[in-house]
């Protein structure tokens, strides 16, 4: 798989849990992989399938998009883990870190008040 199919298994995971979401051109997005809008919430993805670890970047960058977006929630998906470093800045900044396997629970995450910049 590649990054891009891997963006695109996460917007049909999201299409199918009932959000409107969709893939960014890739270019000009400051990050943002996915934009996805339920109800009055708008989340920022940036996608990440990584044979390794996901580190600082991916958080730092899905911080600018969702700034950049005007949208209240930023979230790093991967198949992969993250680094204690990328946990720790995710916690500071309020980046929501995910495995793909939790997309389907994303409404109820971001409903706790979990990803909240």
């Amino acid at each position: 798989m590649t990054g891009r199919e891997f963006e695109l298994y996460c917007r049909d995971i999201l299409q199918e849990a009932g959000w409107r979401a969709a893939l960014t051109p890739g270019s000009g997005d400051q990050g943002a992989d996915i934009i996805a809008e339920k109800e009055d919430r708008r989340v920022v993805i940036q996608c990440k399938f990584y044979n390794g670890t996901v580190g600082n970047k991916a958080v730092q960058e899905a911080y600018a998009a969702a700034a950049f977006q005007d949208a209240p929630y930023a979230v790093v998906v991967t198949n992969s883990v993250f680094t204690k470093s990328a946990h720790q800045l995710a916690h500071k900044n309020g980046v929501l870190l995910m495995h793909h396997s939790d997309l389907p629970r994303l409404e109820l995450i971001v409903t706790s008040g979990a990803g909240s910049r």
